[in-house]
């Protein structure tokens, strides 16, 4: 008797060992899909901000900024003896 007891509480401790392990691996395989989710919108992010530091070094480089600041707010250079300098 005492050694069937033995023997079910193996068995179930067994068991118990099995589904938890089939339990881990199912976190573990939805955790690596959520990191792997996870990688490619950071490359897609990193895509982008590439993208948008290109077209921002684009859109401020100085002959368009005084191209802009001719057309739009109708600046124009001073004269070097409109110039003061202060030291």
């Amino acid at each position: 008797m005492k050694l069937i007891a033995i023997a079910m509480l193996a068995g179930l401790c067994a068991f118990a060992s099995a589904v938890e392990l089939v339990l881990n691996r199912h976190a573990s395989r939805v955790l690596f899909v959520e990191l792997q989710s996870l990688r490619d919108s950071r490359q897609q992010l990193d895509q982008e901000w590439g993208q948008l530091v290109l077209e921002q070094a684009t859109w401020a480089t100085p002959v368009r900024v005084e191209d802009l600041a001719r057309e739009s707010l109708s600046m124009i250079a001073p004269d070097r003896r409109q110039v003061i300098e202060l030291q």
